[in-house]
Parts: structure tokens; sequence; C-alpha cells
């Protein structure tokens, strides 16, 4: 599994000694699949799997003390971990996969067509109120509507009521509590059972039955039964992962560390089970969990074992961090960035390519600078994104600070800054200039290029820059001005950004096509941008190599070019989480921007670099 979280390595021959679990029948089938391939392996002892029922599962670990491992079809409930205190037990928890519920019906049903039921059709057909198939649908027969359903102890039952009969039934979290659950409970023709096949063969053996369970026992069953869509969509390993099916749910093992270490068979089950469960959940009819989350459940592992693994998921493997798959389709709302003239064209080429996958919202990138996009973002609040050529300074910080806002910094490349003169000048060779020639370019105390260098003409010097709210300006004065204009940082501050500004025949502006066009038109022009720029216009400019070294992937890459500086964008997990399409947005622009970077004429960032950034998102999003 590429990047994740290596435990140690388990030998099956050496493990001793019997294991307990119980719970979840959804997990069930997971579980004996993977106990079979720890028997198969050499494992010699008994392991147990009880199919009882999530929270008959949770009765017997937490209040009876029985197993060793709870097997759950969802989180354990506060009550319980009550239990598991009393008892001496403080419960770790594993995510191991994720399941889609199905949704099933005879296969002679010919009324449910492939459009399936929507989830309100749905919560109908398990509630009191409504006896016939007409009463849900009047297309439908007038035929009494045979239910099955998990028990009360299934962790399937209570999804199903949290995900389908709540959103119908409660609209009051006091007044209405309970009230999706009396619904399913007092309806005509229903039958309940811990033990899915009974749930099978009931709705096999009725025209007018339907059901719900595991995904896992559709496919065992698929011949017997059919599944119906929900919302349009059936559940499939695609529309699971495109979160595009509207029941599925996170499956789980709970355990104790006490037991783990006391019974190090059960340690050595759970390792097991966490470091090959992706390569068997599929064929049992689920999906794995994000990679992320199977990541936690292994450092959960470790924690409790008291080993150290790798902390990064990525770091240890030496690969990229995976985050959760966006489907460009399912994002809607509009999204506003400013900033950067310099992270622009790859925020414009990132833009194009999400609505080309489905977006369909509008992303606003505005080019105002790096200073400009962060006082939009932290002082007035109006935008999502900040596009940055620089990280955010301590005053910009703290008026985001002042408006409620933390922002949060991705990594999303590495820019060369290009210096360009004008094709037509023949006196800077291919050697190009030293970045010391280059601070007195730029510095009012040189009028003519013979001033710099007495080889070069006396002509005027004709310079263009950024402007100052730019970070490539910030980042100009920081690496070529004042390394010769501040030599002590408190006596000489600023005075590398005041020899600029004093300069004669200087042009600043914050649209550096606007720099192009100044060092195309003037034989003595010289001027500065981001590397996009000059790729973009390589026609109208040339670029000048600094200290002996042009700007190119492999001198950018080898760490030789001397003006190369990272990209940035900043949101806040507030924004991320009120408005899901920023997320989706950064998410997407994370995952994909290696792939197009370098179309754009930047390099990437390092593996290390933008892994941080996808674990920045992670955390702000709360993903597990």
């Amino acid at each position: 599994m590429a990047g994740s979280v290596t435990l140690p390595e388990v030998n099956a021959l050496a493990v001793t000694g019997d294991i307990i679990t119980a719970g979840s029948s959804t997990v069930y089938p997971l579980a004996e699949k993977v106990a079979e391939e720890f028997i198969g392996e050499g494992y010699a002892g008994n392991i147990t799997i009880d199919s009882i029922g999530t929270g008959g599962g949770f009765e017997r670990f937490c209040t009876a003390g029985e197993t060793d491992v709870a097997n759950a079809s969802r989180a354990i409930k506060d009550a319980e971990v009550e239990n598991c205190t009393k008892i001496g037990r403080t419960p770790i928890e594993f995510r191991v996969g994720t399941d889609a519920l199905a949704v099933v019906v005879n296969p002679a049903n010919d009324w449910v067509t492939e459009t399936g039921v929507t989830l309100e059709e749905l919560a109908k057909l398990f509630s009191s109120e409504y006896t016939n198939w007409a009463d849900v649908n009047p297309a439908w027969p007038a035929e009494p509507i045979k239910r099955f359903s998990p028990g009360t102890d299934s962790g399937t039952f209570d999804y199903f009521i949290e995900a389908v009969m709540s959103p119908m039934y409660v609209k009051d979290a006091e007044a209405d509590k309970g009230k999706g659950e009396e619904a399913l409970l007092g309806a005509a023709n229903l039958q309940l059972s811990e033990d899915d096949n009974v749930l099978v063969q009931g709705v096999s053996g009725d025209k007018n039955a339907i059901g719900y369970f595991g995904f896992a026992y559709f496919v065992e069953n698929e011949g017997k039964i059919r599944d119906v869509a929900v919302n349009g969509v059936a559940p499939s390993a695609e529309a699971v992962d495109a979160g595009e099916y509207p029941l599925a749910r996170p499956l789980f093992l709970y355990s104790d560390a006490g037991v783990m270490t006391s019974k190090p068979q059960v340690a050595d089950y759970l390792n097991y089970f966490l470091t090959n469960v992706d390569s068997l959940i599929i064929d049992v009819g689920y999906f794995p969990a994000s990679e992320d989350a199977i990541n936690q459940a292994k450092q959960n592992w470790a924690q409790a074992m008291g080993v150290e693994v790798a902390a990064n998921a990525a770091a240890a493997a030496g690969s990229a961090l995976a985050l959760p798959e966006v489907n460009a389709l399912a994002v809607t709302g509009d999204i506003i960035t400013a900033g950067s003239s310099t992270v622009y064209p790859l925020a414009e080429k990132v833009a194009e390519e999400f609505i080309g996958e489905g977006y369909a919202g509008n992303i606003t990138i505005d080019s105002v600078g790096t200073g400009g996009g962060f006082e939009r973002f932290c002082t007035a609040g109006e935008t999502d994104v900040a596009n940055a050529s620089r990280a955010i300074k301590d005053a910009e910080v703290e008026n985001c600070t002042k408006i409620g806002r933390t922002p949060i910094e991705f990594r999303v490349g590495t820019d060369a800054l290009a210096v360009v003169v004008n094709p037509a000048n023949d006196w800077v060779t291919e050697t190009g200039v030293t970045l010391e020639e280059l601070a007195k370019l730029f510095s009012s105390e040189y009028t003519n290029w013979a001033d710099v260098n007495p080889a070069w003409p006396a002509e005027p010097i004709k310079r263009f820059s950024p402007g100052t709210d730019s970070g490539t300006f910030d980042y100009f004065i920081e690496a070529v001005m004042s390394p010769v204009y501040v030599k002590d940082a408190e006596a000489d501050k600023g005075k590398g950004e005041e020899a600029l500004l004093g300069a004669a025949n200087l042009q600043l502006s914050e649209d550096d096509n606007v720099l192009v066009q100044g060092v195309s038109g003037d034989k003595n022009a010289i001027g500065y941008f981001g590397f996009a720029y000059f790729v973009e216009n390589e026609g109208k400019i040339r670029d000048v190599a600094v200290d002996g070294v042009a700007p190119s992937v492999e001198t950018v890459n080898a760490g030789e070019y001397p003006l190369a500086r990272p990209l940035f964008l900043y949101s806040d997990a507030g924004v991320m989480t009120s408005k899901p399409q920023v997320a989706d947005y950064l998410n997407y622009f994370l995952t994909n921007v290696d792939s197009l970077i370098i179309d754009v004429g930047y390099f990437p960032a390092s593996e290390d670099a933008i892994n941080q950034a996808k674990q920045n998102w992670l955390d702000a999003v709360g993903a597990q």
C-alpha cells in the first residue's frame, strides 16, 4: 500500500493462544476472511468470531469483558465507553474499511426500476405510516410491503435509522428523539434479525419484500436478490469511492491495550488485520478505508504496544500521501481566491482542470499581489484562499486572528524568479550577471549600464519590477537587494527596498504582462518576475543567468539556481468546513499540482513539502 505506515512483521507460525471476537454481522465476513488468511499462514490457535450485532459486541467487550476484540459497523457510543471504563478497559479504535449498505428487493419485483428509490421513499417503505407499496408511490402495486431489517443490536440498524429514518422523522433533536426508530419498529410486516442470512432468505422468498444489510451480503447472494439504487446511484466501488452513493459507512475493530499486551496473540491478529485488510477487503465485497484512516489505526496499534513507527505515512514509504478522492461533478458553490501574480497561472491551470472534470461553480482568481491577497483574506475576510509567493508575515497572521481566521499553509510548488532582458541586448552574455551586479542594476546609486560594469554601454538602465504588494518584489528585495544594502539588520532595515524604489527609470506593476511588454519594447531594459512568465513569453524576452546559472528544471531541482522560492496557498479550517467546495478545491489542487506545474513553467515542491501540505489539509477538515 503506497505511503502506508508499516507495522512490525507478524510471523503467523510463531503466534500461539486463542482470540475471541464478537460483534457486527457486517464486519463478520471481513473478519472471517482475515482469520482464514492468518490461519493459512500458520497460526494454529482458534479465532472465535461471533456475529451478534455491533451493540451485542460492545456488550460482551465492555460490560461482560468476555471478548478480546469488538467488531463494529459504527463508532462506539459514550455509554459503551463508560461500561468499558468500569471494568478497566479503554477501547482503542481501528478503522478497517468502508461498507456500502445495500437496499435489496426480490428479483421478481418489476416496479422498482433502475432509478431505484429516493431516500424519502426508502424511509416511507420502512415506516409504520405506510402499509402498501402504492401508499409510497401510486405507480407501485397495492400490495403489502414485507420488510426485513437487521435487529436493534446491529450497527447496520443504527446506521439505517441515522441515515434514512431520522432525516424524515427527526426535525427537532430533543422533541423528536427516537421517532425515526419508532416509525420503523412500529411498521407492519417487519422481521428483524441479527443474522443477515435470515434477511436474504426473507427477501428472496417474497415478491413484495424489501430489506437492507451490508453490501457484502448482497454480493454473496446476488442471484437471489436484486440491489436498489438510492437517489439514482447503485452501490459500487466506483460510487462509494467517488462519494456518490448515499449509504456508505465506516467499519471498525476495537480492543484494549491491556488485552493486547497480556494476550500478544491479539496484538498480532490486529497487526495482521491492519497490514493485510486492503488486499482482502474488495474480495469480501467492501471497500478500503482511506489511507489516512488505516495509517491512524496503525498508529493506534503502535501506541498501544509502545512501539515506534514513522509518524508520517508518506515519509515511512518515501511516497506521496493520498487525500480522499474529489468528484468534481459533485462539488457545488463558488470559490474566491486572490493574491500572487506568480501563483496566478498555476491557480488558473488547476481551475481549468477542475472545471474540465465537472465542477460547475465559479472560481474567482484575482491577481493582486501576495500582500494584496493577504489583505483581502486576513483583513477584509473577502476571500476563501490567498495565493502567495512568500510565507505569510506575523502582522498578516495577527490580522487574520482579529477576524477569527487561523491561516493554514499549503506549499504547492517552487518558482524560479527569472531575470530578463531585451533580445537585442548583446552585452549581457551567457555568463549573465552576479547577484551583486543584479542589485546594482536595480539600485538608485547606478543610472547607466556602464556604471555597473564598464564593459557595458553608457545607456540608461530601464528597470521593470513587480509592485510592492507582490511576493516577487519581497523576494527580490530579500534575495538580491538586502545582501548588498543591509549589513546591520536594525540599522539598515529597509535600505534594500529604498535603493530599488529610488532608482531612476523604474516601472512597477502587479501585472507581469506589463513588465514583459516593457522589457520586450526597450533594448536597454531589464526586469524580473516568475519563471512561468518567461516561458510564456520566451520569444519576446531573454533570460539572464545569475552567478553563472540559468533557471531550469535541472538547476532548480539541484539547488544550483540562486533565485528559487516556494509558492503557497493559504486558507482557514473554518472556511474549509463551512464551504466544503473550498476544501475540495484545495484537495484537488494538492492532488494534481505535480502533474500540472511543469506545463505552467514552475517546478514541483519536494515530496515532503507536498505531503506536509496534504497533512495540513487532513488536519483542517478533521479527516480520519
